[in-house]
């Protein structure tokens, strides 16, 4: 294991001991399930209802001064 991959490792959320959580949340969490396909569903329909996936056509302008620092 390289030294980046360590300190990714010790930088992850671990759950049951970096949270105050009573064991009975965690155990809640972990029966959850947040990819339910019905939940997606109607997150989906609900985007599509608000017109999110439709995208006005930004205008870009770009100017011919030079910036410098």
């Amino acid at each position: 294991m390289t030294s980046s991959a360590k300190d990714q490792k010790n930088k992850d959320l671990q759950l049951e001991t970096d949270l105050l959580l009573s064991s009975k949340d965690v155990a809640f969490m972990r029966k959850t399930n947040p990819q339910d396909g019905q939940d997606l569903e109607s997150y989906l329909d609900l985007l599509e209802e608000i017109n999110a996936f439709e995208s006005k056509k930004i205008k870009t302008e770009f100017y011919q001064e030079e910036f410098e620092l």
